[in-house]
């Protein structure tokens, strides 16, 4: 077990960072942070726990040298006056990003990426492992029937990733879905909309074009053929990595309702419908074929996922 340590979070009310925040308490360590702001939903959770600092804002008085890391959200901006303090005390400062892969090292990590579909892939992942009663971590940006956070952290051998593209932190312009280093890549679809952090299409396509380039030897690459930016990024003739396209998954109308037609040619209704959910669930079968689940657990499980809760 990891020694207990003491952990500041800078930017503990945004995305999953109370989740973080209450991973790291429950693993024993010693968790404060602090944000400007807080929702409803990220109070409530941290107040359960004891993690709400007792008022909004930024406090250099917080950042102290007995601190063991701090961590970063991504929206944390330059300037901030306790990642300044922390910086002129010379503390260890890491991403979020980067402290999921560093508790993750000896993990095989499956890395959902893309600009759409991500979420509800990781979701229908997690929802089918869950079934099987397999032994998992994972990191998902979205409330999932049946789980209680957004974000676990054990000894599980496995964890599974909903990986933003937003840059890892203030002090790190590397992607963050870069930051995990996946031996199971998954790509559904690249659609570039204007940023700060991308201001140019093929800025924000080269991303995604080093994260299937760091696939390592034995690594695998599922992607969405049909999409021609995945396509082509994913055809690197790479003889050490196993590519595996998928299609929108078959599907049979009966009576109006839309089913899930199975290899068998069974129709299995299921709670989530329309192309791109049927989109998702394929990619999701392709990936836990991969990580030990047969198509037949996979129709066994399904038909009880009711979805995402933004």
């Amino acid at each position: 077990m990891e020694k207990s340590q003491k952990f500041h979070l800078i930017g503990l009310g945004t995305s999953q960072m109370p989740d973080l925040a209450l991973a790291l308490q429950m693993a024993g360590h010693s968790v404060t942070g602090s944000d400007d702001h807080f929702s409803t939903g990220a109070s409530e959770k941290l107040q359960k726990n004891n993690l709400m600092p007792l008022k909004a804002g930024w406090f250099p008085e917080n950042i102290t040298k007995d601190l063991n890391k701090i961590i970063l959200s991504p929206t944390v901006t330059a300037g901030n006056a306790e990642l300044s303090r922390a910086q002129e005390l010379n503390l260890p400062i890491i991403s979020f990003a980067e402290y999921i892969y560093l508790h993750s090292q000896d993990k095989q990590r499956v890395v959902i990426v893309g600009s759409y579909g991500k979420t509800m892939i990781t979701a229908l992942i997690m929802h089918v492992l869950h079934f099987h009663g397999r032994k998992f971590d994972y990191l998902v940006s979205a409330n999932v029937p049946g789980f209680d956070t957004q974000l676990r952290l054990s000894m599980a051998p496995l964890i599974v990733i909903d990986s933003q593209d937003a840059r890892a932190s203030v002090l790190d312009k590397t992607p963050s879905f870069l930051k995990y280093q996946h031996h199971i890549g998954v790509i559904p679809g690249i659609e570039w909309q204007p940023s700060d952090s991308y201001p140019t299409k093929e800025e924000y396509i080269s991303q995604f074009r080093q994260f299937g380039a760091s696939t390592p030897k034995g690594g695998v690459l599922v992607y969405f053929e049909l999409d021609s930016v995945v396509a082509a990024l994913s055809k690197m003739d790479r003889s050490d990595v196993q590519y595996i396209h998928f299609k929108t998954h078959p599907s049979d109308y009966q009576e109006g309702k839309e089913l899930l037609l199975t290899e068998e040619k069974q129709r299995l209704p299921v709670k989530i419908t329309g192309k791109h959910n049927f989109q998702n669930l394929s990619a999701a079968q392709e990936t836990l074929k991969k990580i030990g689940i047969t198509s037949e657990m996979f129709y066994q499980a399904v038909p009880s996922f009711e979805g995402i809760r933004n």
